[in-house]
């Protein structure tokens, strides 16, 4: 496991008729659940509190309204946070419930636990710098002094937080008749490797200014994802939590069939 993005994009047909994508991460359901707890500088002792229930929610079903479909073990998870929060809202008798709800937690926190102390290990392995695998700041916050400093890759969570930022400000400005269509992601691959050319680098939002279509924001973001894999883009922030930045990667760019469709 690492925190750069491995995408793959698949078109299948949804049940609605309409194109999905499936996604294979490196990251999990427990990196996710991993991210929630810092960016909300909670314990991991807090995983099954509401609010990471709820953001968890959130972020599936953000994926389902971009269209990608995940893992199964996605799901699984959701299912179980929504067993335990079940459990503390449901009357119920004393006894059993209660041990079989404390058991689900304990065994969801032990596992985040461990999952922790094995990307910490891998992280070292790897000789990362410090500051991101052990050391959090706040949002905004500097580097600390004594600790090694640089840009700070961001995980796939943190690009669907920025994606889902720009959808909202999207809603509030694409036309209420607006019709949706299909746009072959690879036609967008070019447009986003000479923008970020262009200019050295760009901030992730500004890829998407002046746009109101939604679907060419789905298909850029896609792109972009798919650009990320290849090496061709890189993501980084300069402080935990901030804006996102793009520039070119060490990977030439890959000859693309803007003829192919989605």
């Amino acid at each position: 496991m690492n925190d750069e993005v491995a995408v793959r994009i698949e078109g299948a047909q949804g049940a609605a008729g309409g194109v999905r994508f499936r996604l294979d991460f490196y990251e999990g359901p427990l990196d996710l659940l991993l991210h929630l707890v810092k960016r909300n500088e909670l314990s991991v002792q807090d995983v099954a509190a509401k609010v990471i229930t709820e953001q968890y929610l959130a972020y599936l079903e953000l994926l389902d309204s971009l269209n990608l479909d995940v893992a199964g073990e996605y799901l699984v998870m959701a299912a179980t946070l929504l067993l335990i929060k079940s459990y503390s809202l449901l009357p119920h008798a004393e006894g059993a419930d209660d041990d079989e709800s404390e058991e689900l937690k304990r065994g969801l926190i032990e596992r985040l636990l461990e999952y922790q102390r094995y990307r910490e290990a891998a992280d070292k392995l790897a000789a990362r710098s410090i500051l991101g695998r052990d050391v959090f700041t706040t949002p905004g916050e500097p580097v600390p002094d004594g600790v090694e400093s640089g840009p700070l890759k961001v995980s796939v969570f943190d690009l669907i937080e920025a994606i889902s930022a720009v959808l909202r400000r999207l809603k509030d400005k694409a036309p209420r008749d607006l019709v949706l269509r299909d746009i072959p992601i690879a036609e967008c691959l070019p447009r986003i490797l000479a923008a970020v050319q262009s200019r050295g680098r760009i901030e992730f939002l500004s890829l998407f200014d002046d746009m109101t279509d939604r679907s060419l924001v789905v298909a850029t973001f896609l792109g972009l994802l798919e650009l990320l894999k290849r090496g061709e883009i890189i993501a980084y922030q300069e402080v935990r939590f901030g804006p996102i930045f793009l520039e070119r990667g060490t990977a030439p760019a890959a000859t693309t069939d803007t003829s192919s469709g989605s």
